[in-house]
């Protein structure tokens, strides 16, 4: 394809296995004309049949596969990046499902604000179980947790609400020097750095590029039920905090340092230990939750700081 309008870009790792299927019907459903826009699904150095499972649909998407088999979210998006054609960058996960009119939508969004360089959408949750009556949704904040966006009304937004499976960017905007920070974003196993797709955002927009919401561009954002619980949103405080000194090494407090951890930071880690190990037997609770939270939280903190000293530092 020579000049697409789109191009549709996601990673999988493992994908086969979970709900990229139902990602990829999705987008045989779209009513954006084929020859307009390319879908460009990168393999990730899966384990299991996700290759297999992409190159089925060879014959029913303007599809290209890519195998990336170095491990990370943030070098497979930029691979795909780097062969991209389209005029419209339109970022994904594999485990959403995208209305049929999703791609549409993007388009004539995109076409009517043209002072605009990056399009976020609504993300709706796909709950694997049902949450009524789970008293955790009402103390988290969607968005940071599961990537929920559900702004009905279009405009002008603050492009920390373009979250990453529902974001667009103008290849214009983009150039060829902008691209995903492969030390941060999802790795297979361990600790890693949330917070590579705010990161370009903030990057673009600090460049002067203006953020858009279109509500009429929906996914549908699979949540399984396993996520649905305090330890793993408190595990996710961890990743969080992890991913905070890269994102943001000038707020790291200035000062000595004992085993490369500003004293500053030791001290409210200790604060917020305290916290949580009084609260911790009592009934579940907001308060007890957030205290939690924040323990985790700083445990993740002082190992971003570590891991992005030089950033930290470099003041």
């Amino acid at each position: 394809m020579s000049n697409p309008i789109i191009s549709v870009i996601f990673s999988s790792y493992n994908g086969a296995s979970r709900r990229l299927q139902n990602t990829l019907d999705s987008f045989l459903a779209q009513d954006f004309p084929p020859e307009k826009w390319e879908l460009i699904a990168v393999n990730n150095n899966s384990k299991d049949a996700t290759s297999e499972l992409l190159h089925r649909y060879d014959q029913r998407l303007p599809i290209t596969v890519l195998d990336h088999p170095s491990p990370g979210k943030s070098g497979a998006l930029n691979a795909a990046l780097d062969v991209a054609k389209g005029t419209l960058l339109v970022m994904t996960d594999d485990d959403v499902e995208a209305n049929p009119d999703w791609l549409s939508k993007i388009a004539a969004c995109a076409e009517a604000n043209p002072e605009f360089g990056i399009f976020g959408g609504q993300i709706l949750p796909n709950w694997e179980h049902s949450p009524t009556g789970n008293r955790l949704l009402e103390w988290v904040p969607m968005g940071s947790t599961f990537a929920i966006v559900d702004t009905r009304t279009s405009g002008p937004c603050d492009p920390t609400n373009v979250w990453g499976p529902n974001t667009t960017v103008r290849l214009s905007a983009l150039g060829a020097d902008v691209r995903y920070r492969e030390d941060i974003g999802p790795l297979p196993g361990g600790m890693f750095a949330m917070g590579e797709d705010q990161e370009i955002i903030m990057r673009l927009c600090g460049r002067g590029v203006k953020a858009y919401h279109c509500a009429e561009a929906i996914v549908h954002h699979w949540i399984p039920a396993s996520s649905v619980n305090e330890l793993w949103v408190q595990k996710r405080g961890e990743r969080l905090g992890y991913g905070i000194p890269a994102l943001f090494p000038k707020d790291v407090p200035t000062g000595p340092r004992i085993a490369g951890v500003p004293v500053k930071t030791w001290i409210e880690s200790a604060q917020w230990a305290f916290r949580a190990a009084i609260l911790y037997l009592l009934p579940q609770s907001k308060k007890r939750f957030w205290a939690i939270w924040k323990y985790y939280y700083m445990r993740g903190y002082r190992a971003g700081i570590r891991r992005y000293a030089s950033a930290t530092l470099a003041r």
